[in-house]
């Protein structure tokens, strides 16, 4: 079982999500802003991080980069294909957007399997 943090500002995906990754046997908390995962981050310290790309609040690939430095694995999601090249370019795990909830599952597990 791992503990993940979702960072999502649209409700919906982050509850539907939450509720994919419980049923999976994970654990999972999620949260609407780069500030919010930003000020939980140092005390929660998931296995993995999946963050949107585009927050309301700002960028995720911040979080990206302060999770990382925590030992945290990380999965962007992203519907804009400049994102997915960036992500692409830099090794970065992306998923995305709109994508299947069975996908969802499938790339957490990839991730939480690398080294």
């Amino acid at each position: 079982m791992a503990h993940v943090l979702i960072v999502d500002s649209h409700a919906g995906v982050h509850e539907q999500l939450v509720r994919l990754l419980e049923k999976a046997g994970h654990a999972a908390t999620a949260v609407a802003t780069v500030s919010e995962a930003a000020s939980m981050l140092p005390t929660l310290v998931p296995d993995l991080l999946a963050t949107d790309a585009v927050l309301t609040d700002g960028s995720g690939a911040n979080l990206v980069q302060q999770a990382k430095a925590l030992g945290t694995k990380t999965l962007m999601m992203t519907g804009n294909s400049d994102r997915i090249v960036e992500c692409e370019a830099a090794g970065q795990s992306y998923l995305s957007k709109p994508f299947l909830p069975d996908l969802f599952l499938k790339r957490v597990e990839e991730v939480l399997s690398t080294k």
